[in-house]
């Protein structure tokens, strides 16, 4: 019963040894270092070097003249799109911020106006200033809900009543 058996055999060339650099085992994914873990990300281009990531080659001065800018930011990976003066209600409770605090939101994948767009994956925070501000921590409604198994008449009533933080967008501008 050997569960790491490898999916070559010995004595003849195997292409994806040639990928990874190391034997691909049962169960693990394709990129996946057997021994370590860690996963391996290839890409066909170059990377851009340290003056190519300073300097942004994108002219974004219509941007700073648009009067109505959109941001697009990610909180847990959730994607929320604001301008500013929103309010934002976040499905969970941030228990690192108390009412009052000013966040400086810095996962920001999109910038636009009506005629502008921005997009990265996140975009430089020296283009841009997004600061929010925490004015509410609050549970939702209660909810009873109704749980049943197949085949079985007994009926067990779930109870939630979940955490809710809200934010207000103070600041919306590119710098």
């Amino acid at each position: 019963m050997n569960f790491l058996r490898p999916l070559y055999r010995t004595g003849t060339f195997n292409t994806l040894q040639k990928v990874v650099g190391k034997p691909h085992y049962m169960g693990s994914s394709l990129f996946m270092n057997a021994n370590t873990g860690c996963v391996r990300r290839y890409t066909t281009g170059q990377e851009p070097t340290e003056t190519e990531k300073r300097h942004s080659p994108v002219d974004i001065t219509p941007l700073r003249l648009a009067t109505d800018i959109y941001a697009v930011f990610r909180i847990h990976n959730r994607p929320y799109l604001v301008t500013e003066g929103d309010k934002v209600i976040l499905p969970f409770k941030m228990n690192q911020a108390e009412v009052g605090d000013i966040l400086k939101l810095s996962d920001v994948t999109t910038l636009g106006s009506r005629n502008f767009t921005l997009k990265g994956d996140p975009i430089d925070p020296e283009l841009y200033n997004l600061k929010a501000t925490v004015i509410e921590k609050t549970k939702r409604k209660f909810e009873i809900r109704e749980v049943t198994k197949r085949r079985n008449r007994r009926v067990r009533h779930a109870k939630r009543k979940g955490d809710l933080t809200v934010l207000r967008i103070n600041m919306l501008e590119v710098v």
